[in-house]
């Protein structure tokens, strides 16, 4: 039986664990082949100041990554944790430039290490928050570390362009200093490199370093509490409504169409009479390939590349097919495109798992 209101906090984190992961895994996950990590404790170091240093890092390891990926178990544990060392924390775009939320962390540490007024802390969060709703969002706004320190996030329905959702975000939080905060706050997503996987931002559920589990602000206007916690904080959680594409566009949060690219023979040409050539195209198109690139290109940007993409000859009987067909796809490529997705019905899928991959070469048949 838990012995104290923190663990019967924890034991209701545990209870509910498998639905939270589900609800992360959905909501938070832009990326799964990186994700944040704190260490254990004695783990951590202190540098030579005496302050404490390495307190995470960015998982896998680096001889790791491409051959291990984040599970929905992994987020299941985040949720039973009660050490610091299996706290988790999710990137806050991927690597074709999309979001799934954005995040404003207010952040409050200790009056010697400063950041802050815990009161100025909480005007700008419940200011940002009313804000938010006033435009027709549903934020949650996070009791981060129960001593002044304040994560809000919208989620969305669908990834949208990373380049837009921060200059909105950016907007949002343009009045911090007139709300008494001395530094502005960290945003998520923010900027990244072309090296580099981005910021990311700690999960809800237990703190890192402190013993205390995520609460959740209620706007409820005759709520017993302000903050929710255990069950309630969960429920609220579980009940928040992600925008749609509607409203963020109407906010200036712009769609980004990830590219889909498709082989041309095989794929969209039925080839029935095989190779004759890069630039001799003899058969009829598979069966409503048409309308099903229509249907693609009303989310996804498609283009097609292909081995008769070698030569000019061959990229223009390509296009002449296509328009003699009526097929219309957004490029016919030279060289072979980064993309979302490829389409190729020669190919093997990859796992990471070079001993089945070779099982499955090996048994190919078309």
């Amino acid at each position: 039986m838990p012995n104290s209101y923190f663990d019967q906090i924890a034991s209701q984190w545990n209870e509910r664990a498998d639905e939270l992961g589900s609800w992360a895994m959905q909501r938070w996950v832009n990326r799964r082949d990186v994700w944040g990590r704190y260490l254990a404790e004695k783990y951590r170091g202190t540098s030579t100041t005496g302050a404490q240093k390495n307190k995470a890092i960015t998982a896998p390891f680096a001889r790791e990554r491409g051959k291990i990926y984040l599970q929905e178990s992994s987020l299941v544990k985040h949720f039973k944790a009660k050490e610091g060392s299996g706290v988790l924390g999710m990137h806050s775009q991927d690597r074709n430039g999309t979001s799934r939320w954005f995040g404003i962390d207010i952040d409050y540490h200790s009056p010697d290490e400063y950041t802050g007024s815990r009161e100025a802390n909480y005007l700008a969060a419940t200011t940002w928050f009313g804000k938010l709703q006033e435009m027709g969002f549903d934020p949650l706004l996070l009791d981060s570390n129960g001593d002044g320190g304040y994560h809000l996030l919208v989620f969305f329905e669908s990834a949208m362009e990373t380049k837009s959702v921060l200059a909105f975000v950016t907007g949002i939080v343009s009045d911090a200093e007139m709300l008494g905060l001395e530094q502005a706050p960290d945003l998520f997503p923010g900027s990244r490199g072309k090296s580099h996987y981005g910021s990311w931002l700690r999960l809800p559920g237990r703190h890192h370093s402190r013993q205390h589990y995520t609460r959740v602000y209620s706007d409820e206007p005759y709520a017993d509490q302000r903050w929710l916690e255990g069950h309630d904080a969960i429920d609220r959680m579980l009940s928040i409504q992600a925008a749609n594409q509607d409203l963020l566009a109407h906010h200036g949060v712009r769609t980004k169409k990830l590219t889909v690219c498709l082989d041309f023979d095989g794929v969209i040409h039925s080839y029935q009479s095989g190779w004759q050539g890069p630039a001799t195209i003899s058969d009829p198109p598979i069966h409503k390939v048409d309308e099903s690139i229509r249907k693609l290109r009303a989310d996804f940007r498609v283009v097609v590349y292909s081995a008769r993409c070698s030569t000019e000859a061959g990229r223009v009987a390509i296009c002449n097919w296509l328009a003699k067909h009526q097929i219309e796809v957004d490029e016919v490529c030279e060289h072979k495109p980064p993309a979302h997705v490829y389409v190729d019905d020669r190919a093997v899928n990859f796992s990471g798992n070079w001993a089945q991959t070779i099982v499955d070469i090996k048994a190919f048949r078309k």
